[in-house]
């Protein structure tokens, strides 16, 4: 009897009954049910895809999911929820090619074209992410989230024509009046009409469900202020942005997590002797690698385009290629610090190779002679950094403190546990002391071979200072050092919030910046100033 088709599509019912009361995991059992009486059913396989994925198991999701494809191959809604998955796994690949999929059997379908231009934004892919998203709109005029994607990625990479043209498009598709007003106020503030930028943003009253454009109200508006040196005003706003990123996106984010993890290593590097570890070399063919390290917004994507200027060198910019060396770590050490001290040779050798297998899946050329890691806040993990690769080279970005922490402040990232400090100066100013005690304590514990670069020095002596790094790394100088900027107009793909700073000649209108704001720094100072005295600003 439990064989029969009857069978299976009275379980698959009584699921549907349990789903339509949001009971998942009873329908979850009846769907599992189904299948271990006939696996080939697409109905069961296909809803229990749906429910893993709804209960978070992305991996189970997926399994079915690819099960479903098999059964039905020509329905494109399995392909579209298989990508959604893969998207939800963070395997961007995979799901752009079953997303692709999609428009194969469906030619129509703007929303899968929508969705690989949005992937392709998250690669930085800039050229495929416009491609797919005007297809989109070719497909849908009306498509709001296709206009604000293709505004974003233009207004970031200075693509000012092609911003100019989708804003005539725009106002032609008559969606909202008033989000016609936001991106044209935007377009103005990327003109250095930050007078008319300031006069149209104040105007304009966004619909609440327009949440990232709300925010975005607010940096433009902040932005604007500071350039026509109205700097209470731009505080304000500034302020006023920071509050609702953390309204909208930190309630279930907890910073200090962040601030107790370099806790940790404070505590645990303060009482350390290296004579407890033996040293080992790098295996194979292998250099010892490079990184770049330092505070946020401390100069390290533009010392990035800068090095990026010689074609020896490529940069990985901001991957997770000592995340995942370190959550690999972690297997054997269970986050206990302590036992880094007792591993053997072969597990050196296996997580250095492993280190340069993360490392290399983000090269376009693997032929370089140079190859930097850079991220900033791997200057936290300078310790294990140097329990495998006891030679690797630093490259340390430095700014004056003030203007680094005022820099974080004013900058919109996504919001993580550590992001989440810069919502405000004295959590920024707090972190930054943590941070730089912990990098003192490494200093000081440490034969480390490092190189400072001051962002003033490359601002006022533009010349010695890169002379002096392209030494450090045993490079060529040339003149088109100078011309570093027009390396990074040139990229399209890069991955952190200072594209039009490095695409454009160096100006000092950021330097001291902070005495603008002098105020707002009160209770704070004891902390910055033992560091502009520690790095001798």
């Amino acid at each position: 009897m439990n064989n029969t088709p009857f069978a299976t599509n009275s379980l698959i019912l009584n699921a549907f009954e349990f789903i339509k009361k949001k009971d998942f995991l009873k329908a979850k059992k009846l769907l599992e049910k189904a299948i271990s009486i006939n696996p080939e059913i697409f109905e069961a396989n296909h809803n229990l895809a749906i429910l893993n994925f709804q209960l978070g198991n992305i991996d189970d999701s997926i399994l079915f999911f690819e099960k479903s494809k098999k059964l039905k191959p020509e329905l494109t809604q399995v392909y579209f929820n298989t990508a959604l998955a893969y998207d939800r796994a963070n395997k961007i690949e995979l799901a752009i090619q079953n997303f692709k999929k999609v428009t194969e059997l469906d030619s129509t379908n703007s929303l899968a074209f929508l969705n690989i231009g949005i992937l392709y934004k998250k690669k930085f892919s800039s050229i495929n992410a416009s491609k797919y998203l005007n297809k989109s709109l070719d497909l849908n005029s009306n498509n709001l989230l296709a206009y604000h994607e293709l505004f974003g990625l233009y207004e970031r990479s200075n693509q000012m024509k092609e911003y100019q043209i989708l804003l005539d498009k725009f106002k032609k598709s008559s969606i909202e009046e008033d989000l016609f007003y936001f991106y044209y106020a935007i377009y103005n503030f990327s003109q250095k009409n930050y007078h008319k930028a300031i006069e149209v943003f104040e105007k304009i009253n966004l619909k609440k469900e327009y949440l990232h454009q709300n925010i975005n109200k607010h940096t433009f508006l902040a932005k604007s202020y500071d350039r026509i040196s109205k700097f209470d005003k731009a505080y304000q706003h500034f302020k006023k942005n920071n509050e609702l990123v953390n309204s909208a996106f930190g309630k279930n984010i907890n910073e200090k997590n962040f601030v107790n993890y370099i806790n940790q290593r404070i505590n645990f590097f303060n009482n350390f002797k290296q004579e407890n570890w033996k040293k080992f070399h790098i295996q194979n063919d292998y250099k010892e690698p490079i990184f770049i390290i330092g505070f946020p917004r401390s100069g390290t994507t533009l010392l990035d385009t800068i090095l990026r200027t010689n074609k020896f060198v490529e940069v990985v910019e901001e991957k997770p290629t000592l995340r995942n060396f370190l959550t690999e770590l972690e297997k054997r050490t269970n986050n206990d610090l302590s036992l880094i001290n007792d591993l053997d040779e072969e597990y050196i050798y296996k997580m250095q190779n492993f280190y340069f297998s993360e490392r290399d899946k983000y090269l376009k050329n693997k032929k370089v002679d140079f190859i930097i890691d850079k991220m900033p806040l791997n200057i936290i993990h300078v310790g294990e950094i140097l329990r495998f690769f006891p030679n690797a080279k630093f490259i340390f970005a430095l700014r004056n403190p003030y203007d680094c922490v005022l820099s974080c402040f004013m900058q919109q990232f996504d919001l993580n546990p550590a992001m989440k400090n810069f919502l405000s100066i004295e959590a920024s100013a707090n972190l930054y002391d943590l941070v730089m005690k912990l990098w003192k304590i490494y200093k000081n514990k440490f034969q480390i071979n490092f190189h400072f670069v001051k962002y003033e020095d490359i601002v006022s002596n533009f010349e010695k200072t890169t002379k002096d790094l392209y030494n450090y790394l045993d490079l060529t100088w040339s003149d088109d050092v100078k011309n570093f900027y027009m390396t990074g107009k040139n990229r399209l793909d890069i991955s952190t919030p200072s594209y039009n700073q490095v695409s454009s000649p160096l100006y000092s209108r950021s330097l001291d910046r902070w005495k603008n704001y002098k105020e707002h720094f009160v209770g704070v100072e004891n902390i910055l100033d033992f560091w502009v005295n520690e790095f001798n600003y």
